[in-house]
């Protein structure tokens, strides 16, 4: 006996806008990870475990071999499987671009961690090689 529907939830919807993946797998996400976004830094005076790993909704999890080391020419191969994990670090980063990350207001990707809005600390500056990548992905995107 199979189902015949299916119930989405009462939190479904469905983007108007699908940011690039490749170029959040081999751009975007190394960022992230670079600044520690999920666990968080204790360098910086992050608490172990108090950022996007377990603090906020926009849930970003460490994952170990990223896609990003299957990139070549900044292109996810074709025959790489994508982790559930980096496909759940994906959902939640998509949610927080817009086509128009310059205008106000920006999105929250960028606007976050640049101190733009509200957010513990700035991880990077808004005109840093890191913004800019954010910017860039949020001109290759498809609507559907």
């Amino acid at each position: 006996m199979l189902p015949t529907t299916v119930d989405p939830g009462s939190d479904f919807s469905v983007a108007d806008v699908v940011f690039d993946s490749g170029f959040y797998y081999c751009k975007v996400e190394p960022v992230l990870m670079e600044h520690r976004c999920g666990p968080g830094d204790p360098a910086q005076g992050d608490a172990p475990n108090s950022c996007h790993s377990a603090a906020t909704s926009f849930r970003f999890s460490e994952y170990m071999p990223l896609v990003a080391d299957t990139c070549g020419g900044g292109v996810v191969p074709g025959t790489v499987s994508t982790p559930p994990i980096a496909a759940q670090n994906y959902q939640g980063a998509q949610a927080r671009m817009r086509r128009s990350p310059d205008g106000p207001p920006p999105a929250p990707l960028l606007a976050r961690p640049t101190g733009k809005a509200q957010h513990p600390r700035v991880m990077f500056d808004s005109m840093s090689p890191e913004a800019d990548l954010i910017r860039k992905w949020a001109t290759q995107y498809s609507t559907q």
